[in-house]
């Protein structure tokens, strides 16, 4: 039987649609090093057990969440035995809250200009209430000295026996207007020495507590035993009826794994939208406005993909403020780990918004692997993988590796150290400078869709084609 030639064509035609996506979706080789986007030389201790702390370098680089897009490997290219474990943030996760009343410091209206500074105080009992009075000169000011303003609040802290991680305020705030506090601590209410600081907003007279920026102020584990807090916030109209202390007894706190980013392009003053090309869970943002004297409210929102709707992460306020020669700058935005491809940071509509690109850095919650230094060393980390090779995680459970296991005997083993600055990067990825680059979100379908469309789009085509000359042939023949 003769075989038509139009019939020969669309057999090779169809064959080579076919034949395109699978040479397109040639999968990489997750068991070798170079098929992922970073690799980074691993010095290691001296023990079979170790562990190392995974660098911002590989965190911003992985294309699974769950870290399964990471290996390490020895010296002759084979994957070693490894489990994931998280970083205690502190020695001891238990906190006590403590909450204390505010005793109002009184003053002549004219201290409220020059601020408690170098100032004693004297605590003093009004009519059953217990008020304290501001000495100047080395006698107590009194009602007869003139009218009397509440120039900040005295908090007793003691009491406390256990170390303070942090302080949020029960105040009442104008609107509208951003507000410093000052907490000081002092045993003798004479001598005083600067514990924190803090800017709170509050957007409008509806506004949470939650929306007061900075609500928490981090003491950095302070021993405030028989000690008192002295709160002040200059001449705004401000209420504070007391304080809720956080205290504990963890003494060692891991820091959060930091990543700076380019800054984004701003198009426009209320709405800056990034990519992030990696898939690493983020746990803050950190976001300061450039220039001085700068106060933003904002949202953050994240998705996935441009089909999926924004999913809010956050609401705060950001702000970079100087008094007296002094920069504040707002603390991290708590996204709490999520994992999104896109974010959105959006301006209060009722201010300016942002002049020019903020500053922009993330920050990962610590993570470590813990290995088996099998084989020889040097031994290699590598990170980023895209693919269902990626998704493949390598990781075993910790009891595996180690023997009679105990939680978070892991951390006792010896450390490894990975060298950042001997990475090698794939493809054209730089090295050096700001660790994630400032990406536009994608536009439109991926370019491996694109390429299965044209493909779809070239058959259908081909086929119709084919069955017109067909068409033709037969009638030519009848």
């Amino acid at each position: 039987m003769k075989t038509h030639p139009y019939a020969r064509l669309l057999a090779l035609t169809l064959s080579a649609g076919l034949a395109m996506p699978l040479l397109a979706a040639d999968p990489p080789d997750a068991g070798n090093a170079k098929s992922y986007a970073i690799r980074i030389p691993v010095t290691p201790a001296d023990a079979p057990l170790q562990r190392l702390l995974l660098p911002a370098e590989a965190l911003v680089r992985l294309q699974n969440a769950a870290y399964a897009d990471l290996r390490l490997f020895n010296a002759a290219g084979q994957p070693v035995p490894m489990a994931l474990a998280s970083v205690p943030t502190q020695t001891s996760t238990q906190e006590h809250s403590v909450k204390l009343p505010a005793y109002p410091i009184l003053g002549a209206e004219s201290a409220a200009a020059t601020g408690l500074e170098g100032l004693s105080l004297r605590i003093e009992e009004r009519q059953g209430k217990r008020v304290v009075q501001l000495n100047t000169g080395g006698s107590t000011t009194t009602a007869a000295a003139g009218p009397q303003k509440v120039l900040g609040a005295l908090i007793d802290v003691r009491k406390l026996k256990e170390p303070a991680a942090g302080m949020t305020l029960d105040a009442d705030l104008p609107v509208g207007q951003p507000v410093t506090f000052n907490v000081q601590a002092s045993k003798d209410l004479k001598s005083w020495r600067p514990l924190a600081d803090t800017v709170l907003y509050r957007a409008d007279a509806s506004a949470s507590a939650a929306s007061l920026g900075d609500s928490r102020l981090d003491l950095a584990m302070a021993d405030l035993k028989d000690h008192y807090l002295r709160i002040s916030w200059g001449t705004a109209a401000v209420t504070v009826r007391g304080a809720t202390l956080l205290t504990s007894q963890s003494t060692a706190v891991r820091q959060r794994v930091s990543a700076s980013m380019a800054a984004p392009a701003l198009t426009n003053a209320h709405e800056l939208v990034f990519a992030l090309p990696f898939a690493t869970p983020v746990a803050a943002l950190k976001i300061t406005p450039q220039g001085s004297n700068v106060l933003v409210p904002i949202r953050v929102l994240g998705r996935n993909h441009r089909e999926q709707p924004w999913a809010l992460l956050a609401t705060t306020v950001v702000y970079r403020l100087g008094a007296a020669g002094k920069e504040q700058a707002s603390g991290p935005v708590e996204i709490g780990g999520a994992s999104v491809r896109e974010v959105k940071i959006e301006a209060d509509a009722k201010t300016p918004g942002f002049a020019t690109a903020p500053e922009i850095s993330l920050q990962f919650e610590p993570a470590q692997v813990v290995f088996l230094a099998s084989g020889q060393g040097p031994f290699t980390l590598a990170a980023g993988l895209a693919g269902p090779a990626g998704a493949a995680g390598a990781f075993l459970p910790m009891a595996s590796l180690i023997p009679n296991y105990q939680p978070s005997q892991e951390n006792t083993l010896p450390l490894a150290r990975a060298d950042a600055s001997k990475a090698e990067a794939s493809g054209s990825a730089v090295l050096g400078g700001p660790l994630v680059p400032a990406a536009p979100p994608a536009d439109g379908l991926p370019t491996r869709s694109l390429v299965l469309w044209g493909i779809l789009l070239l058959g259908v085509l081909a086929l119709a084609g084919m069955a017109w000359g067909l068409l033709k042939q037969t009638k030519k023949t009848a």
